[in-house]
């Protein structure tokens, strides 16, 4: 999962389509066999979703050490964020937890970039229907 994470695959089929075509390569990083779709869906099901998270907040805090004193468009000495939100459209037949319309799923995305580096440094999901100007997100 993080092969396809990093490669910015978008599908099952296409993680598939690329493992394959790597095939030999693939035994130096531990695949013995074929990969197929079922496996990915197996294994993507049976990972809990914070080993993921935990990850990422690692690398953040290792990502903005390293981008602390790069240097600003603008000459400031304090750390500048930008926030911003955008809404995730999802199939409602697969999402139906995350009701937007009458036949729309959708999740609304809020992000906190730390402008060195663009760096997130929070995210927090919401139901899709909330609005920017209401949402209420303690930092």
């Amino acid at each position: 999962m993080s092969f396809a994470q990093l490669t910015y695959r978008e599908s099952l089929r296409d993680i598939e389509i690329c493992l394959r075509a790597l095939g030999p390569k693939l035994y130096h990083a531990g695949f013995r066999s074929k990969i197929s779709r079922s496996t990915l869906a197996d294994a993507n099901q049976r990972r809990d979703w914070r080993i993921f998270a935990d990850f990422a907040h690692i690398l953040i805090r290792r990502a903005r050490v390293l981008y602390a004193s790069d240097p600003l468009a603008v000459d400031l000495e304090q750390t500048v964020y930008a926030m911003d939100s955008t809404t995730i459209d999802l199939c409602l037949s697969l999402f139906p937890w995350a009701h937007f319309r009458t036949a729309k799923a959708a999740v609304k995305l809020h992000t906190l970039l730390d402008l060195r580096g663009n760096i997130p440094c929070f995210v927090h999901v919401s139901p899709g229907t909330t609005h920017d100007s209401t949402s209420s997100i303690d930092c």
